[in-house]
């Protein structure tokens, strides 16, 4: 038997190192916990009932599990390792079935045909992308585009180094 849609239920998949602006091999500590608080914000996932899948390389599992707790995290080696282990994980029409929002945290081009199969499937769709490199082909796709800001006089000296 299928389940029904939850009114307000939302998927948010987290392209970690895509929204960490470069610095995800340094970001430590308070700076991680104040961005991954902004990325919940923009995303609008707060509610119990908000499913989060984070994707990022193994190196940051740690680092993702300790800043997105309640998470799935999905991990994968090499060069766009985060995306692909994230699309290879959903499947539209079973997300579709049980979610009303698919939130898509990237600005990665990579998400733009999930997006599209997404709203092909009745999903709404949001996107949170880092303040620069927002695809066009994935900006298209969205419902909704917000951007993160750039971080108020960058990073911590931990951060930076």
């Amino acid at each position: 038997m299928e389940q029904a849609r939850t009114p307000n239920r939302k998927l948010v998949v987290v392209d970690l190192e895509n929204v960490l602006f470069g610095v995800h091999e340094q970001l430590v500590g308070a700076d991680l916990q104040a961005q991954t608080e902004l990325i919940l914000d923009l995303a609008q996932a707060r509610r119990l009932d908000d499913q989060l899948i984070v994707g990022c390389n193994p190196h940051l599992a740690f680092a993702a599990k300790a800043a997105f707790p309640r998470a799935q995290l999905l991990t994968r080696k090499g060069a766009d390792g985060a995306d692909r282990a994230l699309i290879e994980h959903l499947d539209i029409a079973h997300v579709a079935a049980r979610y009303r929002e698919l939130c898509i945290v990237s600005g990665d081009h990579a998400f733009a045909d999930l997006a599209h199969e997404a709203r092909w499937n009745g999903l709404t769709t949001r996107v949170v992308a880092p303040h620069q490199g927002l695809s066009a082909a994935l900006r298209l796709q969205a419902d909704v585009a917000v951007r993160l800001p750039k971080p108020a006089g960058g990073w911590s000296d931990a951060a930076a180094a």
